[in-house]
């Protein structure tokens, strides 16, 4: 029975239910929508700026749950920049950012994970945050140099 997989085990990772989720989206918006564009920006162009692909992700998937996808059109881009970046500051300041998929209980159904998932407590991404002052100081720091150079690009 070596082959047998126990029931807590669940075979698809959490980023396979991130891109269900995108997909999911993609499915819900018009063809010009930006919110791929949006996260190119921070993973691309502002790579090495403090913060991982990762967290750009995971703030871009919790804004698509927050902003109406019928926002984020091309005449809206640069708006929808600066809401994202004005969603990682408040989750900076409170330091948490939580997980998208761990205890999300939102997902739409079609994203299909195991029932427990969706009702335990969200993993805080910014726990290290909540733990280390200098850490945190350090990440305000970062983000304030990250929007000026936003800010910079955009001018």
């Amino acid at each position: 029975k070596a082959d047998c997989i126990p029931s807590t085990a669940w075979l698809e990772s959490y980023a396979v239910a991130e891109v269900k989720f995108f997909q999911h989206v993609a499915r819900q918006v018009l063809c010009e929508s930006l919110h791929l564009k949006c996260l190119q920006v921070f993973t691309c162009i502002l790579r090495g700026r403090g913060f991982s692909s990762s967290t750009w992700k995971t703030v871009v998937m919790h804004m698509l749950t927050t902003v109406p996808l019928s926002r984020w059109r091309r005449r809206e881009f640069v708006q929808r920049l600066w809401d994202i970046m004005a969603y990682l500051r408040r989750c900076l300041q409170v330091k948490r950012l939580e997980h998208f998929v761990l205890g999300n209980e939102t997902l739409p159904g079609e994203i299909s994970v195991p029932l427990a998932m969706g009702t335990v407590e969200p993993l805080n991404l910014f726990e290290h945050l909540a733990r280390d002052p200098a850490a945190h100081a350090q990440a305000m720091r970062a983000y304030g140099q990250l929007r000026l150079r936003l800010w910079m690009l955009l001018s």
